[in-house]
Parts: structure tokens; C-alpha cells; sequence
């Protein structure tokens, strides 16, 4: 009875403990503008090692058709890294970063007819400023989606904690000859009731205000097709997104 009167008493607190872990990525991942879409400099993981696979894509420099075969396993790679999580974080920076060397430019991506939806980010390396304040992120632990419908030109980022939910809305520009998506956030959603933020508060947070950008938020698409989605964002980081109903 001792023992059982003891782990009753120290459940409350492993709860408590439990609660603020999963509040602070809350607070971290949004509005992605603070930890991946504004930082001052890209950040590259650092690798340890390099398995051959990771090798044989970081030496792919032509962004040509003789890269197309290397292309096709950097998707296959994100593909099966958002469905199961397991594939080593540095791997997926370097597969992002061959589908990157490889963009083409011309003509039309198509990926703007797979935008529209939700989408759950899977992995995200941050910035300098985010690995600084709480460590260097890469698989999402919580439940982080962003939606964009390419229609009606609208994006919303949130998190979901159970009962709880932070979200940022706005409006976007979607540059075909650039694969990029740029992006104001106008409004805060907190439980499903807008906040209305001073315009002070609004330009830290990451929103549309009277302060100019140091950077447009904004997303370069590397990929976007049936299953995943890839970007890097204005700050350097890059992110992967796997489509919320698979």
C-alpha cells in the first residue's frame, strides 16, 4: 500500500512535467515564423557520420537529367521517412538537399495542384536561434499542421495538444517560376477564438504589422506531390510535411 500510495502522489507531478515538455514545442512551432521561416541563418546538421547512401547524394552536383536517378531516391527516401519516422535526420537533410541542386525552373512544377490540403510536419531542422533557446529539432514530436488552399489563397499553421490549439492564419502568393510561397499571418486563433494581439506584440509573434519584415515569411518548394511535401524556408531551415490524411 506504501508503494502504491507513493506512485499515486508522484504522478501528478510526472504529468506536470509531461504537460510543460509538450507546451513548449507548442510554443516553439508557432508561428513557424519564429523558429524556421525567420531566423537569421541557415543551419546544417552536423553528421558524425555519413552512411553511403547520404555520400552518393551529397556528390550528386548536377542539377541535370544525369541527377534524375538520384532525385527519385531522395523522394523515395522522404517519402519513407514521413510515413515511419525511421530514416536518420541527416538523411533526410541531404535528400532535401538533392531535390534542391536538382530543381528545375522551367516550366510549370505542378506542385501547386497537391498544395492544397493539410498537411503534418514530420521534420524540421530550425534555425540557429531555435537550436540556441531549446536544442536542435528534427522529427516533430507533436501535432503540428499547416494547411494552404491554393483557391482561395489562404494558410493556417497550428498546433494541437489535446483540448488545445494555437493557430495563425493569413493570406499567401504562390510564385510558379520561384516554387515559393510567400505569406502573412493576420490572425490568431487560440481553442478556436481570435486573439486580438497589439501591433507590437503582432511583429514579434511573427504577423503582419506595421514593422517591415527583416525577411518575407515565405516556403521554397523543393517538392510537393501525393504524399510529402519539402521546403525551405526564408530563415534557412527546411521542413517535410507528409499529407495529413495518410
Amino acid at each position: 500500500q506504501l508503494v502504491l500510495m507513493s506512485q499515486q502522489n508522484q504522478f501528478p507531478a510526472m504529468m506536470r512535467r509531461h504537460q510543460r515538455h509538450h507546451m513548449r514545442w507548442c510554443w516553439l512551432l508557432l508561428p513557424l515564423s519564429w523558429a524556421f521561416l525567420a531566423g537569421p541563418s541557415p543551419v546544417r546538421p552536423r553528421v558524425p557520420g555519413r552512411s553511403e547512401k547520404t555520400k552518393r547524394w551529397a556528390a550528386r552536383e548536377d542539377p541535370s537529367v544525369e541527377s534524375e536517378d538520384g532525385r527519385a531516391a531522395a523522394l523515395r527516401s522522404l517519402a519513407a521517412s514521413a510515413l515511419t519516422r525511421e530514416t536518420a535526420p541527416e538523411e533526410v537533410f541531404e535528400a532535401i538537399r538533392v531535390l534542391e541542386k536538382a530543381k528545375n525552373r522551367t516550366g510549370d512544377s505542378g506542385f501547386s495542384k497537391y498544395l492544397t490540403g493539410d498537411w503534418r510536419l514530420i521534420y524540421t531542422t530550425g534555425t540557429k536561434k531555435t537550436e540556441d533557446e531549446v536544442g536542435r529539432i528534427n522529427y516533430v514530436p507533436i501535432t503540428a499542421v499547416q494547411r494552404f488552399d491554393m483557391e482561395k489563397k489562404f494558410i493556417r499553421n497550428g498546433v494541437y495538444l489535446g483540448p488545445i490549439s494555437l493557430e495563425f492564419e493569413g493570406s499567401f502568393r504562390w510564385l510558379e517560376d520561384q516554387r515559393r510561397l510567400e505569406f502573412d499571418f493576420e490572425e490568431l486563433k487560440v481553442g478556436g477564438f481570435s486573439l486580438d494581439l497589439p501591433d507590437w506584440l503582432r511583429g514579434m509573434a511573427g504577423m503582419k504589422s506595421s514593422t517591415p519584415y527583416k525577411k518575407q515569411p515565405a516556403f521554397n518548394f523543393v517538392a510537393v506531390d501525393e504524399q510529402i511535401a519539402a521546403a525551405r524556408g526564408a530563415g534557412g531551415g527546411v521542413a517535410l510535411w507528409l499529407r495529413n490524411e495518410l
